[in-house]
């Protein structure tokens, strides 16, 4: 796209660096700056309308949105919204900042993340694995994923991506939104409201959508013994998602079959957490979302959105249900 004179300048995080020359030859007339975490806010960066965002330092951040008197607009890259805030940060959002996500930068990695989970122990592989240390000869009797049952809860991106590629294995898959409103790659989606007659359905349980207001600890005692003891949680949405104590409990008890858990309310997991010693349970640190394509779907997403800004068009990803946060 061709900007007629100046375009505007434009921030980014410094691991975003390498987009810098796609960025500059795509739109030659724009600056584009990295800013490094480690220096104060320089004179060079108060006159920019834009900021990329994804590692930043909050202070860093803070001072740019108090000195960068024209900033318009922010995208994070980040499906959800929920990690941003502080009181400089929401006094821009009412003076009509625009925040914005990339919304589809990190689908096909956390939902390849989670085909992987579910095969993982629906084959056994952590059972080998402990037998592999202890140098034994077992052999465990599968459980077959064509045939099976999967209940997602969030039916977004995330969440679409997760269902097709389910759906390419035979599994049947059911979808969970608040109003039950249908969604591309599910066999069915069901509201919220009836969530808990459809978990003793499920051999695999996904939690793939935003932490709100609504559903903080919903994943509960209740919940849990709802489900059926042979099934599979994956958690790759928010750690507050999962009453903590109540899965701690119903791992030790055997009420569900295996748990594979990539986010945690308590970001590092602190080494004395119960989470680490549970059978049956893998934990990754928040990394689902990591592959070798995202910097090319950071680029797409921003793009698709730089390019809107240009020509005065609404953006994309802004919050859909702003009452409750996502």
């Amino acid at each position: 796209m061709t900007v007629a004179g100046p375009g505007p300048h434009v921030l980014i995080t410094p691991n975003l660096a390498g987009l810098l020359p796609q960025l500059r030859e795509r739109y030659p007339t724009c600056r584009f700056t990295a800013v490094p975490d480690d220096e104060p806010v320089r004179e060079e960066y108060l006159d920019a309308e834009v900021i990329l965002r994804s590692a930043m330092d909050e202070d860093v951040f803070d001072a740019l949105l108090s000195k960068c008197h024209g900033l318009r607009w922010v995208q994070i890259t980040a499906a959800g919204f929920d990690w941003v805030g502080g009181e400089i940060w929401h006094r821009r959002l009412d003076e009509g900042l625009i925040y914005t996500r990339s919304p589809n930068s990190y689908n096909v990695p956390i939902a390849e993340y989670v085909i992987g989970a579910v095969l993982l122990h629906a084959r056994a592989f952590p059972e080998y694995a402990a037998a592999q240390r202890d140098r034994e000869w077992i052999r465990v009797v599968a459980r077959d994923v064509i045939g099976s049952t999967m209940l997602v809860f969030g039916t977004g991106a995330i969440g679409r991506e997760v269902a097709w590629r389910a759906q390419a294995l035979g599994v049947t898959v059911i979808g969970v939104n608040r109003a039950g409103t249908p969604a591309d790659g599910f066999e069915r989606v069901e509201p919220f409201a009836g969530h808990l007659a459809l978990l003793p359905e499920a051999d695999s349980v996904v939690l793939a959508m935003p932490l709100t207001t609504e559903n903080r600890y919903f994943f509960d005692a209740d919940r849990f013994a709802a489900m059926k003891e042979s099934a599979v949680l994956v958690n790759v949405g928010r750690g507050a998602l999962i009453a903590e104590d109540a899965l701690v409990d119903a791992m030790h008890a055997g009420r569900i079959g295996g748990a594979v858990l990539d986010v945690f309310e308590q970001e590092p997991l602190p080494p004395e957490s119960r989470l680490w010693d549970l059978p049956r349970t893998t934990l990754t640190p928040h990394t689902s979302f990591r592959g070798d394509g995202n910097l090319q779907r950071l680029y797409a997403d921003f793009c698709a959105n730089f390019d809107r800004y240009l020509a005065g068009a609404e953006l994309l990803g802004t919050k859909r249900q702003p009452e409750l946060g996502y």
